[in-house]
């Protein structure tokens, strides 16, 4: 930027707060890339087609020429099946859950590095459902979500069908939790071993899915098959002296540390009006938050829709080895409002202008379509559908807001206690903490938790 006199003695005047150099003329301050290859691979499940109850098994071969893993997500198809009447016209299938996304039919999601499990999530779709609500957007939940996920869709058959007539198929396609959920590219060729990744799907149709005719539900669909189960990832090649440098450092006793969110779940049934204190034994270095969502135990295992309530929580105390962390008065039957902003601090979004959040639509309509089996409620017609159909509590244990590598709390036993309204629910409470995983010069691996 420059200064310019007009005069017969023109001349440019540099002002000392700038330089002369223009950006565009200066060096470029980004490393250039390693060279490398990329191509993109779709593994497919060891174990076939699948149906209720059944397990898929993928496993990514490690070692020297395995290159790196980047952007892993699960592909699944999904058919329903019928056999047992005539399904009418207008039939009406969607998925339960809050999100009412195809990650309901996953039961639980576990990983293995050389045999040694490092996610075990039982319930896995309930945290899909919570981080699907809670940690995404709403135009991302309404657009992608949709696409990839067949989030918040209804599906509805055009005709009568017969016995065994084709149903419905929905291809989706997941991200992957805890290890293979972090943005990071994995080090395939450091580790001398395996990844395996296992699925286990929802023993009944009726725990993932809800069929209603005409707004009454009916039980039609005793089955589904899930097919074409792939693991489609990036595999990133690089040169052999790039390979030769990480483990020439490898050998002289440094270690691949690779970081990630770890997600532990439990469940808790509680009866009517309940005043409830449960432990759990946690070992973690950093826990990150605590989250709790409730559901109607009535509602988990038939054809109704499902979605979480509230269910008049009045009390939500965490206690992390004796030592209370959070003793807010919640009340959300009264006030909403606290509780949610305490769980935008477990997400890292309290007053966060870029992202909005789903729980703001009504609960007579979502994105415009009709949601099923909720009546319309001019209370709640203007306000959130937080408290009726998409709630969770939490309490944010984060002592920094920095990226660091640790920064929850340390934790060996967390205690909760929370009260409880009328309605018998079913409590799914999450522990989400920070952890990393080493590798060995070997190709060993190694957890810290």
């Amino acid at each position: 930027m420059s200064l310019h006199t007009i005069g017969s003695d023109a001349r440019y005047i540099l002002p000392a707060s700038y330089d002369s150099v223009p950006e565009a003329f200066r060096s470029n301050k980004s490393a250039k890339p390693i060279p490398c290859s990329l191509q993109t691979v779709n593994l497919p499940s060891l174990s076939g087609n699948q149906g209720l109850g059944g397990s898929s098994m993928l496993q990514v071969p490690c070692g020297a020429s395995a290159g790196y893993m980047a952007n892993p997500y699960l592909r699944y198809t999904i058919t329903l099946k019928n056999s047992v009447a005539k399904i009418a016209t207008d039939t009406v299938f969607s998925f339960k859950g809050s999100a009412r996304a195809a990650t309901a039919c996953i039961s639980r999601y576990a990983t293995f590095v050389n045999s040694q499990m490092v996610d075990n999530l039982q319930n896995a779709w309930n945290t899909y459902d919570t981080l699907l609500i809670h940690s995404t957007s709403q135009p991302w939940l309404q657009n992608d979500g949709r696409l990839m996920l067949g989030a918040d869709l209804e599906y509805k058959t055009s005709a009568e069908r017969d016995i065994n007539a084709n149903l419905p198929s929905m291809t989706v396609c997941v991200p992957l939790l805890g290890l293979l959920g972090s943005q990071s590219a994995f080090p395939l060729f450091l580790v001398n071993g395996t990844l395996q990744i296992q699925v286990d799907w929802a023993s009944s149709v009726n725990a993932f899915l809800s069929q209603q005719v005409a707004g009454v539900d009916v039980a039609t669909i005793n089955g589904l098959e899930i097919k074409d189960v792939q693991l489609v990832y990036d595999k990133i090649s690089c040169e052999q002296a790039f390979v030769d440098s990480v483990r020439a450092d490898m050998m002289k006793g440094n270690k691949f540390v690779f970081g990630y969110t770890n997600y532990q779940l439990t469940s808790v049934a509680n009866a009517a009006s309940a005043n409830a204190t449960f432990n759990y034994g946690l070992n973690v270095s950093s826990l990150r938050a605590i989250l709790m969502t409730q559901y109607d135990t009535s509602k988990l295992t038939n054809a109704n829709p499902m979605y979480s309530i509230s269910n008049g929580v009045r009390a939500f105390q965490v206690s992390l080895d004796g030592r209370q962390i959070s003793n807010v008065n919640h009340d959300t039957a009264v006030s909403p409002a606290l509780s949610f902003a305490e769980l935008q601090k477990c997400m890292g979004r309290l007053f966060d202008a870029s992202i909005s959040e789903l729980s703001g639509f009504a609960d007579t309509a979502v994105g415009g379509v009709a949601v099923v089996g909720i009546a319309a409620d001019t209370n709640l017609a203007n306000a959130n559908r937080y408290a009726s159909r998409s709630f969770a509590i939490g309490a944010s244990c984060q002592r920094v807001n920095e990226g660091l590598a640790f920064s929850g709390s340390p934790c060996s036993v967390a205690s909760i206690q929370y009260t409880q309204g009328a309605t018998p629910v079913t409590s799914f409470i999450l522990f989400i903490s920070d952890q990393q995983l080493l590798v060995e010069a070997d190709g060993s691996i190694s957890l810290v938790r």
